[in-house]
């Protein structure tokens, strides 16, 4: 089996993937999508400014298309400025949001090492003032109760009987009361 390669025909001097090989109205698109990128310094911004503005007469001049009207070229330059503003407010858009990594290192207040993540608050979890409230007020409920808050939490809680909730509920809103 012979595998053979095909090259795309192009010019001594690489333009193989030239705007200027495109068909109308693609070329003269891309002539005015290019000169609306000269303005940016960035030479990937300025490809895809290139690319957006290029995109965009194509969904206008269709859309033109579909009414009957045809998009000239000071149509087409205009909304090539349109499409440059957009993808400035966009890239302005862009600089304003910054990243952190939750695994970088940083120094604490005594200036040990921590990852980032080690900071962030557990709200899932539960504050120590709280539950140590709980525990006393716990411990200091009758037996039944705490037989019945025992069931509910180590075992089967579908075995628990209607004065056991009846319990359960009664310590709960007594424990809120206190709290608040």
């Amino acid at each position: 089996m012979t595998l053979t390669t095909h090259r795309l025909p192009h010019d001594d001097d690489g333009q193989a993937l030239s705007y200027d090989r495109l068909e109308q109205p693609w070329r003269d698109w891309a002539k005015i999508a290019k000169n609306f990128s000269y303005q940016l310094d960035d030479r990937q911004d300025r490809e895809d400014l290139v690319h957006n503005i290029i995109v965009r007469l194509a969904k206008v001049a269709e859309e033109y298309r579909q009414q009957g009207r045809s998009l000239s070229k000071w149509g087409a330059i205009r909304v090539a400025e349109y499409t440059r503003l957009r993808f400035y407010h966009q890239k302005k858009r862009w600089r304003r949001v910054s990243s952190v990594s939750l695994n970088s290192t940083i120094k604490d207040e005594d200036g040990y090492e921590t990852e980032l993540i080690q900071t962030i608050i557990d709200e899932k979890g539960m504050n120590l003032t709280d539950w140590v409230d709980f525990k006393t007020f716990y411990q200091s409920t009758h037996e039944r109760t705490r037989l019945a808050i025992l069931k509910l939490v180590n075992k089967d809680w579908r075995t628990l009987s209607g004065h056991d909730w009846k319990l359960i509920r009664r310590f709960r809103t007594e424990f809120k009361a206190k709290m608040a």
